[in-house]
């Protein structure tokens, strides 16, 4: 049987979906396609359904990306090869890269390279977008079944029939934001947005000429921009200059040691004719247009008479073939909000007696592999729980009293990595050593000063101590004064113990480095 597979790409001017039918044998063809300009009130809403007015296009599952200007990306370098320990450790990783809290987000990776350790490329996104687009799709029936990042399945479709040895550059230019993506060695090296788009260029016509935006944008359609092409040029080369901002950028970092030998455009921004012109005298290199439908060998429903635009639909046609594809990719629709499938239906036919015995016997066989199951569990759980307990008792031996021992293990961690922190000095460059080695040299030996308390924090010092008399205290603030690692040193309490021992205590500053 046949199977249909649905893609959207929801733009900000524009929807597209493509309906694809693959058959048992591997042949393929596109037996539906729309798209539906995103304008007015309605939005997003009001293309969606008219999309669900198409019967052809109500399908159970759809495939869709989300905007790359809602991702975080970072290149990330581990250890290890074991998915399973790459997806326990990322957050971890991530924590201080992101702009979120690591809780409240998504994540997926592509691995780059796994000769030692595993080289990784991450996209990250807040939950919330994700559950979002779920629900407005699911208002109109559309269940999506992989959420990719905007215009990586075109670059996976691109990656089979370019050069691997190569850099290249993919841009996808819509109407108010461009998404690159830099990809070689059936690898993504790099996704980045840049607010550039068919619009920008359209205002540049519009103001030069003194015509209204649509106006304008139907000249550009046409071509006829010649009475306003040095405000374009100005417009697009701003873009550029981002571009080989970035390529720059990836060369100083190590991901990349070459420039892009071929730049690739798609999108309906792509088709204004001096964009490519321009971009390919700015960056010294080819520019060539994507045709997915060339590249997976299919023809669309009515052929190009029938209004279809290859670079305009070859991110839906990429996301309809993109279960069928080999290449790289993300999909956000995971962990707790991972599709669930449709329910199966069995015929058992009228022999309810025999029916109602193969079931008992299923449940019967399903009880005792649940309670296998936890049993197992259980025991390997309270291995673990001993074995946690143990580890912390090695590592921290103050700890007198196990509640929950990798609990506490992470406050623990919390707690040493905030000493760390406090310790590097961001604000003075100074550190627990630099002030424990003052005290040690500069300190009088005939104070007989011993340290009862430290405590450290940022660009302060505390210091309680006891020492012979009264004038010690004094004397070894005179002594770290001399040193001129302090921006202020002062005595804030004295106090008499038994005997001879005064107690005090020393407030300190840590000057800033220069």
């Amino acid at each position: 049987m046949a199977k249909h597979i649905l893609g959207l790409d929801i733009g900000k001017s524009g929807l597209k979906a493509v309906l694809i039918e693959a058959g048992l044998r591997g042949g393929m063809r596109i037996v539906a396609w729309e798209k539906v300009e995103i304008t007015g009130t309605g939005g997003v809403r009001e293309a969606l359904r008219r999309i669900q007015e198409i019967p052809v296009l109500t399908v159970p599952a759809c495939q869709i990306s989300l905007a790359a200007k809602g991702f975080s990306f970072r290149n990330i370098k581990l250890p290890f090869k074991d998915r399973k320990k790459i997806l326990q450790t990322l957050p971890f990783e991530l924590e201080s890269q992101i702009p979120h809290p690591v809780e409240s987000v998504m994540i997926d990776f592509t691995v780059l390279g796994q000769a030692q350790g595993s080289d990784l490329f991450t996209a990250v996104i807040p939950k919330a977008e994700v559950q979002e687009r779920i629900a407005l799709l699911a208002d109109y029936g559309f269940d999506a079944e992989t959420i990719d990042v905007d215009t990586v399945p075109v670059a996976a479709r691109l990656m089979t029939a370019v050069p691997g040895d190569s850099l290249n550059l993919l841009l996808d230019v819509g109407a108010a934001e461009t998404t690159g993506v830099f990809f070689k060695e059936d690898r993504i090296l790099q996704v980045r947005s840049f607010p550039f788009g068919g619009d920008h260029v359209t205002n540049a016509l519009s103001g030069a000429l003194g015509i209204s935006f649509a106006e304008a944008e139907a000249r550009k359609k046409r071509g006829d921009t010649e009475q306003a092409v040095d405000r374009i040029t100005e417009a697009c080369r701003k873009f550029f200059a981002s571009l080989k901002n970035t390529v720059s950028s990836l060369r100083m970092s190590g991901l990349v040691d070459e420039d892009p030998a071929t730049v690739w455009l798609t999108g309906g921004g792509g088709l204004y004719r001096r964009l490519a012109e321009e971009l390919s005298r700015f960056l010294a290199a080819p520019v060539e247009r994507v045709n997915v439908t060339q590249l997976a060998g299919i023809k669309p429903v009515g052929g190009d008479d029938a209004g279809w635009d290859s670079m305009i639909m070859n991110g839906a046609l990429a996301l309809a073939l993109r279960p069928l594809a080999k290449g790289p990719g993300f999909n956000f629709r995971q962990g707790d909000l991972r599709r669930k499938g449709v329910p199966l239906k069995f015929d058992l036919g009228v022999n309810l007696k025999w029916a109602g015995a193969v079931a008992a016997l299923v449940l019967l066989l399903a009880g005792g592999d649940l309670a296998l199951s936890y049993f197992t569990d259980k025991a390997r759980l309270d291995r673990l729980r001993t074995e946690t307990a143990a580890l912390l008792h090695q590592n921290f031996p103050e700890v007198t009293r196990v509640v929950d021992p990798a609990q506490q293990f992470r406050a623990k961690i919390a707690e040493a990595k905030r000493f760390a922190t406090a310790s590097r000095g961001a604000t003075s460059g100074g550190s627990v050593l630099d002030v424990m080695k003052d005290l040690s040299e500069q300190a009088p030996e005939a104070s007989d000063f011993l340290i009862t308390a430290l405590v450290f924090d940022g660009d302060r010092v505390d210091i309680r101590g006891e020492a012979t008399g009264f004038d010690a205290a004094e004397n070894i603030k005179k002594a770290l004064e001399k040193t001129g690692h302090y921006a202020s040193i002062a005595v804030s309490s004295s106090t008499v113990k038994q005997g001879s021992r005064v107690e005090f205590e020393l407030k300190t500053t840590l000057a800033k480095k220069p």
